[in-house]
């Protein structure tokens, strides 16, 4: 019968490893287990600064959606004066032509110079309608700020959309280059 407690010839032909071995063994996993923590530190880190990120934006949001619910009311109102107050395109009107033919009275009515005048491009969405007109004017200054803060009441539903003022010679005089755009309900 064989003996379970004898080393197997395998093992008995091993020597056993020098001072110089060990030590060499001992840096060997000493390195390993480093480097592994080193590179698993690295990735915990990575998943706490992304998970950081991700709890700062969720903040910024929480207080922006504070903001809007603080506010409801406020957005609300101005939703119904919309509604209730936007005008709408009828069947057979020209809306660009209205606007440009508005425009161009107020403007002489404020003692300004038309130079050029054309319709832009059209917009349509399913939250409006848009119709835009060019004009390129000159006058006084003072008579230029005056048109420009009447034509962008907000009761018009109208805005410049694009603008550029150059001075002219003489000094209290400019010259105006501006895109106009009236916004309509869209069509039901």
């Amino acid at each position: 019968m064989v003996e379970l407690n004898l080393p197997s010839k395998e093992t008995q032909n091993l020597r056993k490893l020098t001072k110089s071995e060990k030590r060499l063994s001992i840096i060997l996993i000493v390195a390993v287990f480093a480097m592994a923590n080193f590179y698993g530190l690295g990735y915990l880190f990575d998943l706490l600064s992304t998970s950081s990120r991700e709890v700062s934006e969720l903040q910024s949001q929480e207080h922006s959606n504070e903001i809007w619910l603080k506010e409801k009311d406020l957005w609300l109102d101005r939703k119904r004066w919309i509604e209730a107050s936007q005008p709408r395109i009828r069947p057979n009107q020209v809306p660009q032509s209205e606007l440009l033919e508005s425009l161009t009275t107020s403007a002489k009515a404020d003692q300004l110079e038309i130079q050029e005048q054309s319709f832009a491009e059209n917009k349509s969405t399913p939250n409006y309608q848009s119709v835009a007109v060019r004009l390129k004017l000159a006058g006084a200054l003072q008579n230029v700020i005056k048109w420009l803060v009447k034509i962008q009441q907000p009761e018009l539903f109208q805005a410049i959309t694009n603008f550029s003022l150059k001075s002219a010679n003489e000094p209290p005089n400019v010259s105006l280059e501006l895109e106009v755009a009236r916004w309509y309900a869209p069509n039901p």
